[in-house]
């Protein structure tokens, strides 16, 4: 007579066994009810074979060798899309998949029953992939031309500067020397143990003592600062110089050469700016671990600097577009006609543009009245009254709509679409978290648009 556990174990294989066919039979009918679900929509929203064929195909995908891709390049694409709209870490995003079948389809696969993605990295390992390739101009003419027929005002056009903040430390002369002493320091412990030396004897402790004791100080003097800056500039170029005589730059990874670098770099400009002639520091590192962020003046209330990635937005019925991304300050007011061109490249057209008073030069105003654009710009001299009338009437309504929609959907990105401080490691990856947060925020846009047209169709 069988044992009870074997009863259950068969009746288990069989309950597993029926469930397999049941969701392989009905993969049509999953992917009918899953266009009906709002992740649905949003995949309907997005071309994601346009924007696939701008990326290469990794090479596991193509030689089946290495490590299991799970996902093509449409499935790494959409991967993105879904961080940045249920905003979740890398970890909680695999484990949703993994149980979610609506997720699974949105990324172009299905698990079997028995199937698990194990590699909680993988998003990380696909942001890295696309953001080496990703081509920012032809994904938006790519997405541009797929919700042209979902846009009605694509001739007027709308710009302003935002900065998409990076998740570092604030910086002040003090941490940042501080941070090159200790790598300096560890990348010293590091050499003399490959040597088989004994420790330095170099006084780090007393040093961390002095910074520490400073970082306590409620009152922060300026004489205080400079006595503790001269003492960390003075204890870093004794390490260096260790460093260089322990080993030379050469014989080290490309990581810490790169970091090295970074530090002899932050030594001359905050030398040059202790006893140089000027207290200006051009191309200023305010982060070792990111050496590419630099500060950016906007001149707010509450921030008067920010650092991360400027952008020079254009929106164009509620669509936003990066014109310019640069991780260096630049003046938005000469980038308007580059964005005028952007407008015309993706749309055909640009009748009336909006934007802020700093857009408003002499040679902005010129462009627009030579091409004419009409634009929110006060004029300039005297005019005739039933023309102040009229244009008073239009500058009125873009400027209402550049301070509400266009700056709305700033804060609506950074607020609901992991874009208020980019977590990203480098470069690439922040430029690539930067672009997917504002598509999804778009495709978002657009699917709610798409949904009202079928919905008013169906009523018609």
């Amino acid at each position: 007579m069988p044992h009870n556990g074997t009863k259950n174990a068969q009746s288990g294989a069989t309950l597993y066994s029926t469930m397999a066919n049941l969701l392989f039979s009905h993969q049509q009918l999953l992917h009918e009810k899953f266009l009906q679900t709002d992740l649905g929509q949003i995949y309907l929203a997005i071309p994601f074979e346009k924007l696939a064929a701008t990326i290469p195909a990794p090479p596991s995908t193509k030689s089946g060798m290495g490590r299991k891709p799970w996902f093509d390049v449409k499935g790494g694409l959409a991967l993105m899309l879904l961080k940045h709209y249920l905003q979740m870490s890398d970890e909680l995003l695999i484990e949703r998949i993994n149980t979610d079948w609506s997720m699974q389809l949105f990324c172009g696969i299905l698990l079997r029953p028995d199937e698990r993605i194990r590699d909680t990295n993988l998003p990380s390992w696909w942001r890295t992939y696309i953001g080496k390739y990703l081509n920012i101009d032809a994904m938006q003419l790519e997405l541009a031309r797929y919700w042209k027929p979902f846009m009605e005002h694509t001739g007027v056009g709308m710009q302003d500067a935002t900065c998409y903040e990076s998740r570092i430390s604030y910086p002040t002369d003090v941490k940042l020397l501080w941070n090159c002493c200790n790598e300096t320091y560890l990348l010293v412990q590091e050499q003399r143990r490959k040597l088989k030396l004994r420790k330095t004897r170099m006084n780090y402790t007393r040093q961390k003592e002095y910074f520490q004791s400073y970082q306590k100080t409620r009152k922060k003097t300026r004489r205080k600062e400079k006595k503790l800056r001269k003492r960390l500039l003075k204890f870093l170029l004794k390490l260096l110089q260790h460093q260089q005589a322990l080993q030379p730059a050469g014989s080290l990874s490309a990581k810490k050469k790169t970091k090295l670098h970074s530090i002899i770099k932050v030594y001359e400009q905050q030398h040059n700016k202790l006893y140089g002639q000027s207290s200006e520091i051009k191309n200023r590192i305010v982060s070792l671990s990111k050496p590419y962020i630099r500060p950016i003046v906007r001149g707010k209330e509450t921030k008067t600097v920010e650092f991360g990635a400027k952008v020079n937005m254009l929106q164009i019925d509620g669509i936003n577009f990066i014109e310019h991304l640069s991780y260096d300050a630049f003046n938005e007011g000469t980038r308007m006609q580059s964005g005028i061109y952007l407008q015309r490249k993706l749309f055909g057209k640009s009748t009336h543009q909006s934007a802020d008073q700093i857009y408003a030069t002499n040679a902005n105003r010129r462009y627009c009245r030579e091409n004419n654009i009409a634009n929110n710009f006060i004029p300039k001299g005297k005019q005739k009254i039933r023309h102040i009338e009229q244009s008073a009437a239009l500058r009125k309504t873009l400027n209402i709509a550049r301070s509400t929609i266009l700056e709305g959907s700033f804060g609506n990105e950074k607020n609901h679409y992991l874009l208020q401080k980019i977590p990203a490691r480098n470069q690439i990856t922040e430029t690539c978290w930067i672009f997917f947060g504002i598509i999804t925020s778009n495709a978002v846009n657009i699917a709610n648009r798409i949904a009202a047209s079928a919905q008013q169709s169906r009523a018609a």
